[in-house]
């Protein structure tokens, strides 16, 4: 069961500050930007997605679409908070950051590690409404997902370890 919880954990660790939502004219003027990592697809998200191939029944879909419901209406205001305290440009790279630069961070840092809590609740929540086979099938889905994302931000761009 650890391992389990901390391969989720991993699968849900959040770099601070990535990218941004643009709209396609902003994409056009400063080039594509990945969205921000709570844009992700939740792994409750991922689960709905994957109905048929979970084999889920109405209800338990019924109840994961609850889930996800209370998870985005808990996450709203943490994004908002996010989303304010994204500096207006990327920071400058050759100075050192400002007093108010690592405060900001810190902040980020708090309220990421919020929306990976509330993430996890969520998933254990789900996890109660599956079977013990949905289960197995939900962590491989889990797994694939997270590997399709590729190297995280401020990657160095190559291919995943053992590839």
């Amino acid at each position: 069961m650890k391992r389990q919880l901390f391969m989720l954990g991993l699968l849900f660790a959040v770099p601070a500050f990535a990218g941004s939502t643009t709209t396609p004219a902003q994409d056009a003027s400063q080039g594509a930007r990945r969205p921000p990592p709570f844009e992700r697809k939740s792994p409750v998200q991922v689960l709905l997605d994957h109905r048929q191939d979970l084999a889920l029944t109405d209800a338990q879909a019924s109840s994961l679409t609850q889930i996800q419901t209370a998870l985005d209406a808990k996450n709203a205001p943490v994004k908002q908070s996010l989303e304010a305290l994204r500096p207006p440009a990327p920071p400058d790279r050759n100075t050192p950051p400002s007093a108010e630069d690592q405060a900001r961070h810190e902040q980020a840092r708090d309220l990421f590690e919020q929306l990976r809590a509330n993430v996890m609740a969520s998933y254990q929540e789900a996890e109660q409404v599956l079977t013990d086979a949905q289960k197995s099938q939900a962590r491989t889905l889990l797994e694939t997902e997270h590997r399709s994302h590729g190297p995280g931000h401020g990657g160095r761009g190559g291919p995943p370890r053992g590839e």
